[in-house]
């Protein structure tokens, strides 16, 4: 359960280093992603069209608001 913590905290820290694009751009790509990976395990139909609208969506609003960004923006 340490290592998993570990693990978990060297992301944290990494994600708050990076700027406001590069953060946007890392959550829009894991959401799209994670979206792309659940549709696959159910066999979805326009999986690809919903991954990247999720993955577009996440990007922007992340961009626009930073609300999921530790660094205040940047």
């Amino acid at each position: 359960m340490k290592a998993v913590k570990r693990l978990y905290d060297r992301g944290d820290e990494w994600a708050r280093g990076l700027s406001r694009g590069r953060y946007a751009a890392v959550l829009g790509a894991s959401a799209g992603s994670g979206l792309l990976a659940v549709g696959l395990a159910l066999s979805g139909d326009l999986l690809l069209v919903r991954a990247l609208t999720m993955a577009l969506v996440m990007f922007g609003l992340e961009y626009a608001f930073g609300a999921f960004s530790g660094s205040g923006g940047g």
